[in-house]
């Protein structure tokens, strides 16, 4: 049989699914019950990788097999659109290497790259998605730059900061200096990495030996010089030394070297030192406190910052230990979190020797303006030149990197928005205890201790394409702040807002004469106002006289002028401005022409970006009239404006400045001279008069201050990418502005029963890889426990990460990256889910090798092949009508009871297993059931479909397999689902009684057992075990399956059922089976020397020789039928030339017609279309077929 392409039968699945929309439909089904699953979402910024196929395989099979299970599964796919990620790679394309270059560029041009960027491999992931078989909503997907999405998003944070919970402080953060921005402490964690480094030793020496604990007079040594040593791995942070720190608790030494210079240090660091040393004095650290040295370097003193008067002495702190370094450690406390609280304890100064891009500052002489870690050597080298280096050490140890730039980060003192995650740790670790976690060691393990450990969530970052953190700052008074958590706060609580007044301009001779005048028709041939365009404005410019117009800003056209004149003679107070931007819309080639022709150009879905040749489209139109509006809203305040334009300009104008979607808002024609009013919302709105919240839009917009009515600027940061993520379960549905009643406040209602109401809330199921412990599963967890809403998650199942058959990374420089395309082409994608289920349990690291895929491929191809034999044996007739009624589960013989028994308890207990998220302890039933199938039912049940004893009981047959297939289908359907639809299809073609269309939108198998299923299966192991064990006495004894033997013997107290010896004797192909208390007496009887219970009789008479021979015959005819290209239901004339040995078959013609599917049988050598010969025991044989 052809090796089947699992390939090429899953693009014919795709093709089905798509066609006949089998998931949308799953989609719209109504169910009662209801699953919610979280997608974590990916960016598609770069093409998805091989790890990818795990990650989606893992998200897929509980929400399939949960809607078999009857739920209304949501499965909503997200992108994760913002952060570091996108920019650096925009900082490339447009080669900018710092933050400086970026705002020369320009923030709205680079956010706009940015913005483009993220939907670059969007159809590649697309076709991943799809091509993989993971089922989600990819039409309907969170975008998480979407204003929507960051509304709810600044609505989660109006909450934490109502809480209390949100503040700025000045702290030592982690920062990459490339970048330019502080990391939070779970990003951190994602970037470490191990790295050789120099570490130095250092001589501090002490200036005040009258304050040493002993008399160094008295032993006149008054010249004796005492030195403080220290150890750092970071050499750079040396210039910004300030004091040197002690354990009051430990035990310290003075030691005196060969060459005369007394030592100070810990007494269990002693080993640091090399030579003949003599131990002085053994003090505590507490002793110490309060000695000064000599600064390394004079650049902090030049400098003079406050509290200079407190540095370069010895400080208590209990960080100081004895287990590393000296026991004394050097203190600069700009780039150190505990040497930062040291330094606010003891009112130490605070001054960086580094800037923000990472280089030291111009006082830092030697080294200004070079890269920290760069200057690490040379910085060692000065204090060696010096005398102030006592040795160096290379030490490997573990550093943090950038996570996404790969750039050593800095501890760097700096301002920063924080959450309080510390004053939520108890109720984080209650929530992570209603978690169910995959593998179970994350709950109190990895994820726990996280939990237990948290630090405070560092918000902030200073850089561009990101959700800006929503707070206004008052600019008279800073402790002034107001967060922004709606788009409606920007109305509520803006400056004195302008009024604006629109008015198209009375009828003029083109509305009258229907024709299309803009300005280059204008010029020629000008649009007057007519007698009744001019009743018309006077009548307008009468009621605009009681609104006190400051200013008339409109088209330059003659009409617009006209009617500018009329309503100045009403409106003498206001300033005219003509600008060209409001003109009429240019038609090119139109200009002039009729208004019919006008109309039936800018038609048709597209009619809003059409252009006319030499024209413009009415997108372009809005775009530069809603400019004007932008300029005026920047430049006034409190005014009331009227602007004087054209039906075409003025429309757009007005839906876009009231914050609403161009063809959905609810704004209608202007009539002539009509007027309608609004007022400014002040919102942001970006080149397209689209609503936008990114910078630098959002940072146009100022707000008044509450308390002293003074204006209000945002702060420029923008919030970690990863509280976008983390935000998802709530900002992907708008919460709670979709869910509100129109009239409520978003601030003062109860979100928590909102949410109890019917939101999808939490999820039942998420998964995604191991390092989102520090990622996306704390950030969800966070951001709930923030909000008292409980876990997000109940379920979660963290994956191991893909390395290669070496346990290595996969990387493109190691060269061991695994295209999964290839692999999909090669195996199928149903494979690649299969092998990831089943090579080990979810959580350990899966070391890829194709070889183990090969062995998941051919799991599935054994099925497949079933699947080939059921088609074979139950084709449809030559008009393609089915031949089955229906499908059953009705047993016709034993191997039927035992496999549907299988079958019932594999389903129950896959069932119970997935519902535990246990997915590979699932998986592996259903591996050996796969075997059970193929290896054990369909060998020795293939006799009765390729040898029926009647159509009837083929039918029968045929029916059982029917049903056994389909509904192990079902089973499948969750781990391979393209070969569970394979499966489902073919058989379902072959029935009368169709069934559901799809497997997925079929129903979980409810085989209810019978009353002896469990007895069935054991009885079938014990005979699987005994057929095992006769097989191999046969090999031991070269005895072949051909030849049939006596009997097969067991000692056992349980007897075997009279179907179990059939099946068993069938399979050793011995004339009968006996269970005995011991084995019988004969000589002729082969025992099995491990155990001495199984015997092989060896006895051979004339029957079983003639039995042998019958059997060797229909192999060769079958073996010539096959090389002939036959098939079995190719009926043949069977010629055979026999030796006197086998004169017996003359007398079972009838039985080898019916064994070799002959119409006739005659013994005697004829002319032939295919013939073999062939020897058994010396005994030439020859056959010959022809149809």
């Amino acid at each position: 049989m052809e090796q089947p392409s699992l390939s090429k039968t899953e693009e014919k699945v795709l093709e089905f699914w798509r066609k006949e929309r089998i998931f949308e439909k799953l989609q719209e089904e109504k169910r009662d019950k209801k699953f919610v699953f979280y997608e974590g979402p990916p960016t598609a910024n770069a093409g998805p990788a091989f790890h990818h196929v795990i990650a989606r395989a893992f998200k897929d099979i509980i929400p399939r097999f949960k809607s078999l299970k009857g739920f209304s599964v949501l499965r909503k796919a997200g992108w994760d659109t913002h952060g570091l990620p996108v920019e650096i790679q925009i900082e490339k394309k447009i080669g900018a290497k710092t933050k400086s270059e970026i705002e020369s560029f320009g923030v709205a041009k680079f956010n706009r790259l940015c913005q483009e960027s993220v939907w670059e491999f969007k159809q590649l992931w697309d076709k991943f998605t799809e091509r993989i078989g993971y089922w989600v909503d990819m039409k309907n997907p969170y975008v998480t730059y979407d204003t929507d999405y960051m509304e709810s998003v600044w609505w989660i944070l109006r909450k934490i900061w109502d809480k209390g919970l949100m503040e700025k402080d000045y702290k030592v953060v982690p920062y990459c200096a490339r970048c330019g921005t502080p990391l939070s402490s779970h990003e951190v964690a994602m970037g470490y990495q191990d790295i050789e480094e120099t570490s130095v030793y250092l001589k501090f020496r002490a200036i005040n030996p009258e304050g040493l604990p002993f008399d160094f007079a008295q032993d006149k040594q008054e010249n004796r010089q005492v030195y403080f040593l220290a150890w750092t791995t970071t050499p750079w942070t040396l210039p910004g030394n300030v004091a040197l720190a002690v354990n009051p608790e430990i035990d310290y030494v003075f030691v005196e070297t060969e060459n005369k210079e007394v030592f100070v240090l810990a007494k269990n660091r002693l080993s640091i030192l090399s030579g003949n040393n003599k131990i002085l004095k053994e003090v505590k650290g507490l002793d110490l406190v309060g000695l000064k040295y000599e600064p390394l370097f004079d650049y902090l003193q030049k400098q003079a910052p406050k509290n200079i008067e407190n540095a370069f002495q010895v400080y208590p702190a209990a960080f100081a230990t004895d287990t590393d370094g000296t026991g004394i450690v050097h203190t600069a406390v700009m780039y150190g979190i505990e040497d930062f609280e040291l330094g606010k304890q003891f009112n130490l100064p605070f001054f960086h020797t580094v800037d923000l891009q990472g280089r030291f500052i111009e006082a830092v002489l030697p080294w200004r303006g070079i890269w920290v870690k760069d200057a690490d050597p040379m910085v060692g080298e000065e204090l060696k030149k010096q005398g102030k280096l006592l040795k160096e050490e290379k030490i490997t140890h573990t550093y943090p990197f950038c996570w996404r730039c790969d750039t050593p980060l800095l501890y760097y003192a700096h301002d920063s928005w924080f959450i309080r995650m510390t004053k939520v740790r108890d109720s984080l670790v209650a929530n992570n205890e209603k978690i169910h976690w995959e593998p179970d060691h994350l709950k109190q393990g990895r994820f726990g201790e996280w939990l237990r450990e948290v630090k405070d969530w560092a918000l902030s970052r200073d850089r561009y394409w990101g959700t800006p953190l929503p707070i206004w700052v008052c600019e008279k008074d800073s402790s002034h702040m107001f967060v922004v958590g709606a788009l409606k706060d920007f109305e509520t609580n803006a400056l004195a807002k302008n009024r604006y007044f629109l008015m198209r301009h009375g009828e003029a001779d083109s509305n009258a004469r229907e024709y299309h005048g803009d300005y280059a028709y204008d010029l020629k041939t000008p649009g007057h106002l007519t007698e009744p365009g001019k009743k018309q404005v006077e009548a307008a410019g009468q009621k605009l006289a009681k609104e006190k117009i400051e200013l008339i800003i409109s088209s330059d056209l003659v009409r617009t002028k006209e009617t500018v004149e009329i309503l100045k003679k009403h409106l003498v107070q206001a300033e005219v401005v003509f600008d060209e931007r409001l003109r009429e819309i240019a038609a090119g080639v139109l200009s002039g022409k009729s208004r019919r022709e006008f109309d039936e150009f800018y038609s048709g879905d597209d009619w809003f970006a059409k252009k006319p040749e030499s024209g413009e489209s009415f997108l372009d139109v809005s775009s530069r009239s809603f400019n004007v509006f932008k300029e005026l809203e920047a430049k006034y305040s409190g005014k009331n404006i009227l602007i004087v334009s054209h039906n075409g300009v003025l429309w757009p104008m007005l839906a876009k400045a009231s914050g609403q979607d161009i063809f959905a808002a609810d704004v209608k024609d202007f009539g002539l001279a009509e007027t309608k009013e609004f007022v400014s919302k002040n919102l942001p709105f970006n080149e397209k008069g689209e609503v936008d919240l990114h910078r630098p839009y959002v940072d146009e917009i100022y707000l008044k201050c509450e308390k002293c009515q003074s204006r209000m600027s945002r702060v420029k940061e923008v919030i970690d990418v990863w509280f976008d993520s983390g935000a998802m379960p709530l900002a992907q549905f708008h919460f709670p502005f979709e869910q509100k009643k129109p009239d409520e406040d978003a601030h003062q209602l109860d979100y928590q029963a909102l949410i109890k109401k019917n939101y999808p809330y939490p999820a039942d199921y998420i998964s995604e890889a191991i390092d989102q412990t520090r990622g996306w599963f704390y950030t969800l967890l966070a951001i709930s426990t923030l909000l008292e809403l409980g876990p997000s998650y109940l379920n979660v199942v963290s994956v191991g990460h893909v390395v290669d058959a070496k346990g290595e990374k996969m990387s493109k420089s190691k060269g061991n990256i695994v295209d999964p395309w290839q692999m999909i082409e090669k195996y199928g994608a149903d494979s690649l889910r299969w092998y990831f289920y089943t090579v080990n349990s979810p959580g350990e690291y899966k070391k890829f090798a194709e070889k183990d895929l090969a062995v998941a491929f051919q799991d599935l191809t054994t099925v497949l092949n079933v699947l080939r034999f059921f088609e074979f044996y139950v084709a449809s007739d030559a008009a393609g009508a089915p031949q089955l009624k229906s499908a059953n589960l009705e047993p016709n013989s034993l191997l039927d009871k035992w496999i549907l028994a299988r079958l019932g308890q594999v389903a129950s207990n896959v069932d119970e297993f997935l519902s535990q998220e246990k997915i590979f302890e699932a998986s592996r039933l259903i591996k050996e059931f796969i075997d059970d199938l193929s290896r054990w039912y369909l060998r020795r049940s293939r006799k009765r479909f390729q040898k029926p004893e009647s159509p009837e009981s083929l039918a029968k047959d045929s029916q059982f397999f029917a049903g056994l297939l389909m509904e192990f289908s079902k089973v499948l359907a969750p781990f391979t689902p393209f070969l569970a639809e394979t499966v489902w299809q073919s058989v379902n073609s072959r029935l009368e009684q169709k069934l559901e269309p799809s497997v997925h939108m079929s129903s979980w198998p409810e085989i209810k057992p019978a009353a002896n299923s469990q007895s069935l299966i054991e009885e079938m192991q014990k005979t699987r075990e005994y057929a095992e064990i006769g097989l191999k006495l046969r090999a031991l004894k070269s005895l072949g399956v051909k030849n049939c033997l006596y009997a097969f013997y067991v000692v056992s107290d349980k007897d075997l059922s009279l179907e179990n010896k059939a099946v068993l004797a069938d399979e050793l192909n011995v004339e009968k089976i006996e269970i005995l208390k011991s084995l019988p007496p004969e000589e002729d009887i082969f025992i099995d020397p491990e155990t001495a219970k199984f015997a092989l009789d060896l006895r051979v008479d004339e029957a079983l020789t003639q039995k042998s021979h019958f059997r060797g015959i229909i192999r060769l005819v079958q073996d010539l039928r096959k090389e002939s290209g036959l098939t079995p239901q190719d009926k043949i004339k069977l010629f055979l030339e026999l030796p006197e040995a086998f004169g017996f078959l003359k007398n079972k013609e009838q039985e080898l017609a019916k064994e070799t599917g002959s119409s006739s049988v005659q013994f005697l050598k004829s002319e032939v279309e295919f013939e073999k010969q062939i020897e058994i025991e010396g005994n030439k044989i020859w056959a010959g077929i022809k149809k």
